[in-house]
């Protein structure tokens, strides 16, 4: 069923389509296209729609007529969905509906949600991959290629009429032996958007490079967070959090500095950036020397302290970003995350200290803060060194977690306020000012957006925190922090635009006056 090119490299017949669901940037597709690419799959990579200002519109009538033709005109013969979120769930059911009735073909759903909710997923898809797949989606379409059973593949279930059939897992995997995220083939990439299809990587020009120098997390008990149903997984099965070798990590961006050529700026999204002394050395010896591109990462407050920034500051560092999420008792006694006001305060000396950008993040609409949690948070805030930025996000309730789990036994939420169900964060996954909340909780997000504005002094936000008339009618306050708001983003956007960072695509995705991100 496979044949060998000249090159040595089997050529398959199977065509196999993998579809990213609005995120253009989804690494998690492009490491498997990688991986079967390899292995001599013709794969097409199609990524459907993108959001847009801090929206995710439900696609359009001509937008899924475009996606059946596009797999229609490629030949293809399996389809994949990346199914990221669970907020996802039912665009991926409606999309695969559509694509089964108009092509027949069977679907393959991978990504956060099957691994959470498998026995959902497997009801809709004919197969589902659980957890990483790597190195196993090559064993599967291996199996499919030359007619071979696929029923124990490992990390895969499989239906069968009325028939599940459940694998284990397959091992954590080598993060140096994963193929690079491909870039050197264009023709087999497509944007399908409104009313164009548009052939070649539709990310490969963007000023900022996304990669992971690790996977997993040593902080993993926050109870939001997915990261503590993904390392239950995997016990006896190999270490969870892996840190790649900085030369597999440098040998990247030089590949990737050779096609990608309008990289301005690297960012790291592990959950933390390695923080071990002798990689981190390492990486400040090799990184100036051989990528020489500022780069950003993401910390912790527990492992923040002056010598490795400072040595990673010398390498190109320039920001990092650090979860805040709530105060003390809320962290604590809620998140299970063991940070404590001072320690904020500590990390926030030392990023000034080094002098780099410090983005700040917050959790809103939780359902435990009380009047006095947000009034702590705000002064905790308020006694930051300036200057800061603040990135809010809404709570998202992951199914599953143990956040989840407690909300639902104490009456909180039910089952409808959970994602999947719920697409909270399709509405609100960045803080927007408009979106309709109780007055309280509006004079504390005007307050919140006001603290970290530059040009308006602290004593000036302390008189409005003190004027008991914005409590009964916030929107005055609400007023003065969208104009604040806009300064800031106008200012922020001028300093993109001219380190060559501003994008149509950044502008599309966040810039609306009338409901704009917080900052």
């Amino acid at each position: 069923m496979s044949v060998v090119e000249a090159s040595g490299r089997p050529s398959r017949r199977l065509r196999v389509a993998i579809i990213s669901l609005y995120a253009l940037e989804n690494n998690g597709v492009r490491h498997v296209a990688s991986s079967l690419r390899e292995e001599g799959f013709a794969v097409t990579e199609v990524y459907f729609k993108d959001w847009v200002n801090n929206r995710f519109p439900w696609p359009e009538e001509r937008e899924v007529t475009a996606l059946i033709d596009l797999l229609r005109e490629r030949r293809i013969d399996v389809v994949g969905f990346s199914v990221r979120a669970s907020a996802f769930h039912r665009m991926a059911k409606y999309l695969t509906e559509r694509v089964r009735a108009a092509l027949g073909l069977p679907i393959l759903w991978g990504g956060m949600h099957p691994t959470f909710l498998p026995e959902m997923c497997i009801e809709i898809a004919d197969y589902i991959a659980v957890g990483e797949v790597d190195d196993a989606v090559r064993g599967f379409f291996v199996a499919l290629d030359e007619g071979r059973s696929v029923l124990g593949c490992p990390s895969f279930w499989i239906r069968q009429g009325d028939t599940v059939y459940k694998n284990d897992l397959a091992p954590l995997v080598d993060l140096d032996a994963i193929p690079f995220r491909d870039f050197h083939t264009q023709d087999d990439k497509f944007h399908v958007e409104g009313d164009a299809v548009s052939q070649g990587d539709p990310f490969i020009t963007n000023p900022e490079y996304t990669l992971l120098a690790s996977r997993g997390c040593p902080y993993w008990t926050c109870t939001f967070c997915s990261n503590t149903l993904t390392k239950p997984l995997y016990e006896g099965l190999g270490k969870s959090f892996r840190v790649r070798s900085v030369e597999h990590l440098i040998q990247e961006l030089e590949y990737a500095k050779q096609l990608c050529t309008n990289i301005k700026v690297v960012r790291f999204d592990d959950e933390v950036f390695p923080i071990r002394k002798d990689w981190i050395d390492e990486f400040a010896e090799k990184w100036p020397k051989r990528v020489g591109i500022p780069f950003e990462v993401l910390v912790d407050p527990r492992m923040v302290s002056y010598e490795p920034l400072q040595r990673l500051k010398e390498a190109g560092l320039r920001a990092v970003c650090m979860g805040i999420q709530a105060n003390d008792r809320v962290n604590q006694e809620f998140y299970n995350r063991q940070t404590t006001n001072q320690q904020i305060l500590d990390a926030q000396e030392v990023f000034r200290a080094v002098d780099i950008q410090s983005n700040l993040q917050i959790i809103w609409d939780d359902p435990y803060s009380t009047e006095a949690d947000k009034d702590q948070l705000f002064h905790m805030i308020m006694a930051l060194e300036r200057p800061f930025e603040l990135y809010l996000f809404g709570l998202t309730i992951y199914p599953h977690t143990h956040l989840a789990r407690r909300l639902l036994r104490e009456g909180r939420i039910t089952e409808e306020d959970i994602e999947g169900v719920n697409t909270h964060a399709f509405e609100q996954f960045r803080v927007d000012l408009n979106y309709p909340r109780p007055k309280a909780d509006k004079r504390w997000l005007a307050l919140i957006v006001l603290s970290n504005k530059p040009f308006l002094p602290k004593e000036f936000i302390w008189r409005l925190y003190r004027n008991e008339a914005f409590k009964e009618n916030p929107q005055p306050l609400i007023a003065m922090a969208q104009a604040a708001n806009l300064v800031r983003m106008g200012a922020y956007v001028s300093g993109m635009a001219m380190r060559g960072e501003l994008t149509p695509l950044l502008l599309k995705r966040w810039v609306n006056p009338r409901s704009m991100v917080t900052m």
